[in-house]
């Protein structure tokens, strides 16, 4: 039979449009195409629509009253200033729906709107005509919309969505009377291409579908089958039309205010597209400057969306909008206009946990912890807390965070408008102390560089904050990376020298104390006595580095405090040991910049004390001593000559306080202790000359305990000794050499035990002997011959020649050789006398 018959079908839902609401004035002049999306995340079409916010006038004639005007006022923006605004007004919203467009063909030609505003209940608009096209007759609806102002207003209006919902009217569908005796049992696979050829999937559906179609049979899997052949010819039939007609979504134009409009939806998928998309549009490197101009011009509508956007879950969003807002940023001309709302954004999703405690100058991150410290509990050092993680996970988001602020930075520097910043430096400065402890190396030499940045800029700010910053910064100078160390040495050189004018001195100072693990020996911390208190000398460290690139900027550092710092004098003595460090180093570079800077040093000295100066030079003392060898070449890398006059008064009067502890240093258990020691005991002897002749005594004892313990050292010690004998008399040295090689007990007993009696008897006597032999050979010959008698009575002891050691005869012969070339070349000059 042909005879038909119709069954009327239910509404489906295509899918939903979400519309972020937000302040009132993101809706300016926001006529935008919003995407409607399926429950499966899938775009099926767009819905054009324009929000414009109206409120009751004020200030206006009487029969005018209650009328409603276009808000347009721009600078409100959060709750409190929504609340001074509006309280006690109404505010309507005009919601107007344009067209429906780009949807999917569909079997069934009619689609009604249903919308949910507020707390309004859902309406439906009546039913709109689509094409084969997917697009709709003109809609023209507009809805009107008055909300009375409170407290519930605001919330609405800052975290609230417009909800409207594209929902698929079926029209009759004709069949013929014999499918119809067969329609109560094929209506699962007819719902199934239906919706296939709606792009709609319903999961609850599927499964209903899956378990109706596993008892129908295989009668029922042949017509599935055949009515999807169909369904498929029938879309490749009805796809070059539309192809041919509008463009395809990768084709269409780009559209500002329908991205961000994207970025604000719920859906995760939907959000990274828009980023994408923004990403394509502003930071596509092949288009550079088209790109910049572009971005430049469109930040004013695009900055509060993206600033929201910075604590969004999928980082691709986070890090576009990040990186889209740096590159417009470092070229805003108008940053004040921005501030107020991208400060608090960065700062919360950093989220520093530092606090700062201006009474200690620390900044601390366990608050309870520091205030119970405060209190007099037992210091628990920060390593020993709870590891806390940031709140932004991803290494990379932070960088581009802390990029962020650099350019903020750096923008309002080159204008001369740092003032601008002085309300947000504090919250700056906390996420800079969080970058400085970051895990990440990158953020860490980020951070150090800004902080740097800051103090040369911003004084008046960074002055306060220099001593508790460097504190901070100590733990990076003991990084495993080279790099994160230069950086913190830098950073902290630029924090040191940061100038306070009203104390004349540098900010950071007082901080020195702490980077060379200095303490008064009169002053006990109470916390000693409940627990143990290490503390290190960071400079020690950096002194010793293995990579140059390191010492070159920690002397560099140096040099720097002793020129410059106007506090230099309080410094000197703790600062100048590590100059001289610099002067012996391995790195020719590295010396030569010590040593031009000592001659710097050396100059202001003779302004500063010109009488003492012209009095030695009037006088022509200097050098002139008979008793000392002045004329001997001198050691590398001194290989020019005497240091200058200013030069060498200005280390004489401040080497005394640092010997004995180089001295010490000689015997220490460490191969690279022992050897930085030595080389800088050497650069003392030739800076200090005939002064040193008041701790020969100490001298002496230390190169007899030192002289067998490493044999890599024995040219440095020779040297030292050497150096010794030329500017000390040996009347001064040689009772203490003559009384180790005699064997007195007085001397022999003590120096065993400082040597842990680790020696034998015929080794020391090997070491006194090559000792005394270095001793003579630097000290002038007319100075040693009135000594001779004594010391062969010395050396002529049966204990000293019937030891059977070969280093004592060896040592033995070589202080012979000596005195012998010595009294040859006395005679022969005699001799010369007596016959001319």
């Amino acid at each position: 039979m042909t005879a038909a018959s119709s069954i009327a079908s239910k509404p489906s839902l295509l899918g939903e449009c979400v519309v972020y609401l937000g302040v009132l004035n993101y809706f300016f002049t926001v006529d935008e195409s919003t995407p409607i999306v399926s429950k499966i995340g899938t775009e099926i079409g767009r819905l054009q629509l324009c929000i414009t916010p109206y409120v009751t006038a004020v200030q206006v004639p009487a029969h005018l009253e209650g009328e409603f005007v276009p808000y347009t006022r721009t600078d409100v923006d959060s709750p409190e200033e929504q609340i001074h605004e509006f309280m006690d007004r109404s505010v309507q919203y005009r919601v107007q729906l344009s067209e429906l467009s780009h949807l999917t063909p569909q079997r069934f030609s009619h689609v009604s709107v249903r919308y949910t505003f507020f707390r309004e209940t859902s309406t439906q608009t009546p039913r709109f005509h689509v094409d084969s096209d997917g697009d709709s007759v003109p809609l023209d609806l507009e809805f009107r919309h008055v909300v009375d102002v409170s407290d519930a207003l605001v919330k609405y209006v800052t975290g609230s969505n417009l909800s409207i919902e594209a929902w698929l009217q079926n029209a009759r569908l004709i069949m013929p009377y014999d499918s119809l005796v067969m329609a109560s049992r094929d209506v699962d696979a007819l719902w199934q291409e239906l919706e296939m050829e709606n792009e709609y999937r319903n999961v609850e559906v599927s499964r209903l579908l899956k378990k109706s179609m596993a008892v129908g049979g295989n009668t029922k899997k042949a017509k599935t089958s055949s009515t999807r052949r169909a369904a498929s010819a029938h879309t490749t039939t009805h796809s070059p039309t539309r192809n041919n007609n509008k463009p395809s979504k990768d084709e269409e134009s780009f559209s500002l205010p329908k991205m961000l409009n994207r970025l604000a939806v719920e859906q995760r998928g939907v959000r990274k597209k828009a980023a994408i998309a923004l990403e394509t549009q502003f930071l596509n490197d092949a288009e550079q400057q088209a790109a910049q101009s572009a971005a430049t011009d469109a930040f004013v509508e695009m900055a509060k969306p993206l600033f929201k956007r910075f604590n969004d879950p999928v980082e691709k969003v986070r890090e576009v909008c990040i990186r889209l807002t740096t590159k417009c940023i470092a070229e805003e001309e108008d940053l004040l206009r921005y501030l107020p709302y991208l400060m608090p954004a960065i700062t919360k999703r950093i989220n520093s946990q530092y606090g700062y405690d201006e009474e200690n100058q620390v900044f601390s991150r366990d608050q309870f912890l520091h205030d119970a410290f405060k209190r007099g509990r037992v210091y628990v050092a920060e390593n020993q807390v709870t590891h806390i993680k940031p709140d932004e996970p991803s290494e990379e988001i932070r960088l581009l965070l802390l990029g962020l602020v650099d350019a903020v930075l750096q923008n309002a520097f080159e204008r001369r408008a740092s003032s601008i910043l002085h309300a947000y430096i504090f919250d700056v400065l906390l996420v800079l102390i969080s970058g400085v402890r970051d895990d990440f190396h990158e953020v860490n030499i980020a951070s150090c560089r800004i902080l740097a940045s800051i103090s040369n800029h911003m004084v008046s700010v960074m002055k306060h904050f220099s001593v508790a910053t460097v504190r901070t910064l100590m733990p990076l100078l003991l990084h495993r990376l080279a790099r994160v160390r230069v950086a913190a040495v830098e950073t902290i050189r630029a924090l040191v020298t940061c100038p306070n004018v009203e104390k004349c001195k540098g900010s950071g100072t007082e901080a020195i104390v702490d980077l060379i693990g200095h303490r008064d020996e009169n002053v006990i911390p109470v916390a000693s006595f409940y627990t143990t208190e290490v503390r290190l000398n960071y400079f020690a460290k950096l002194d010793q580095d293995r990579n140059p690139m390191v010492r070159r900027a920690f002397f560099a550092m140096i040099s720097d405090w002793m020129v410059n710092l106007p506090d230099r004098y309080d410094h000197e003595s703790r600062l100048l040991p590590y100059l001289l460090s610099a002067v012996s180093d391995e790195d020719p570079e590295i010396s030569g910049d010590a040593l031009k800077t000592l001659e710097i040093l050396g100059e202001r000295y003779e302004r500063e004390h010109g009488e003492e100066v012209i009095e030695i030079k009037q006088y022509g003392v200097d050098g002139k001593n008979p008793m000392y060898n002045y004329r001997a070449p001198l050691p590398e890398p001194f290989v020019a000559g005497r240091p200058s006059l200013g030069t060498r008064l200005f280390v004489r009067g401040r080497a005394r306080r640092f010997l004995n502890p180089i001295l010490r240093e000689l015997a220490n258990w460490q191969d690279s202790t022992r050897a930085h020691a030595v080389r800088l005991l050497k650069c003392v002897l030739v800076y200090c000359e005939e002064t040193i002749t008041v701790d020969v005594h100490l001298l002496v004892n230390t190169l007899l305990r030192t002289w067998g313990g490493d044999h890599d050292l024995l040219p440095e010690l020779r040297q030292c000794a050497d150096l010794t004998g030329r500017f000390a008399a040996p009347r001064t040295y040689l009772p203490l050499i003559l009384s180790r090689i005699r064997g007195d007990s007085d001397v022999v007993v003590p120096l065993a035990a400082t040597m842990g009696g680790g020696a034998s008897a015929a080794s020391q006597e090997a070491m006194a002997l090559q000792v005394l032999h270095c001793f003579l050979q630097g000290s002038l010959d007319k100075m040693v011959l009135p000594h001779v008698p004594d010391i062969l009575d010395a050396i002529a002891l049966p204990s000293i020649l019937d030891l059977e050691s070969s280093a004592v005869k060896l040592a033995l012969g070589q202080v012979l050789l000596h005195l012998t070339k010595l009294l040859e070349s006395k005679c022969t000059i005699r001799l010369l006398l007596s016959t001319s």
